[in-house]
């Protein structure tokens, strides 16, 4: 092979290499569902990333993220089977995320309204900040049929939340930190902390002697001694024992 086909041989594949040697950047977990890695906002602090996050974990903390809906009703934001797949794209991004990037999440479910009702989206900016998930909604339950840029056959263009824009969810989640309505700071060590030992306790005392058991053994000590399976002196020590244990709890 001549020196030119092998450059022109190269140059061809050198495309396809190098799209395969490319760091992922996009997640489609569900039907018109993905984690995208964007650049982040302008001005905003470098992110603690990328991170190591186990999908367990984030799909607890996911998992108990809810917002008011409507009539001041609270509902989860992710149902179970939702967290558990975002959670599992959401590791993998977090794991090449930069720290001059966040994610963008886009999850659409129908969240059992029905089989004949529409899917409901939820948009939302997320990253890791000193080890907490960063969690900003912009869209709690947003009807994609409805939206306007569906509805003039353009591929819909969604808003995921903004540090410096307040949008009009309002999110709550078991011990995470709230520095907006919309935005939970979710700690990433949520585990269940491990079981304690219970407390070792002494054992209860047996109960008092009554009069009758008492006679019965001092017969039994008599008839061992007749028998000689006891001795006199073992006899007297039992004997005084066993009387001394009934005093006592007369």
């Amino acid at each position: 092979m001549s020196r030119f086909t092998t450059a022109t041989l190269a140059l061809l594949l050198a495309p396809g290499l190098l799209q395969a040697a490319a760091p992922q950047t996009l997640w489609d977990f569900a039907p018109s569902s993905h984690i995208r890695r964007i650049a982040a906002e302008k001005g905003a602090p470098a992110n603690s990333q990328p991170l190591k996050v186990d999908a367990a974990t984030l799909a607890r903390a996911l998992g108990g993220v809810r917002f008011m809906a409507k009539a001041d009703k609270e509902e989860l934001l992710f149902i179970p089977s939702e967290a558990v797949a975002i959670g599992d794209a959401m590791g993998e991004a977090l794991a090449l995320a930069q720290p001059g990037e966040d994610l963008e999440l886009l999850s659409a479910a129908n969240r059992g309204r029905g089989v004949f009702s529409s899917n409901r989206t939820v948009t939302a900016r997320v990253f890791v900040l000193d080890g907490k998930l960063n969690l900003i909604v912009r869209e709690a339950r947003l009807d994609v049929l409805n939206y306007p840029s569906f509805t003039d056959n353009a591929q819909p263009r969604f808003d995921y939340g903004s540090r410096a824009k307040a949008g009009g969810v309002v999110l709550k989640a078991p011990g995470a930190q709230a520095p907006r309505a919309d935005w939970l700071v979710l700690p990433l060590d949520a585990a269940p902390p491990a079981p304690t030992a219970a407390p070792v306790q002494a054992p209860p005392e047996p109960p008092p002697a009554r009069a009758g058991s008492v006679e019965e053994r001092l017969r039994d000590l008599k008839r061992f001694r007749d028998q000689g399976l006891i001795t006199e002196a073992e006899y007297a020590q039992s004997k005084q024992d066993l009387l001394k244990t009934f005093s006592s709890a007369q």
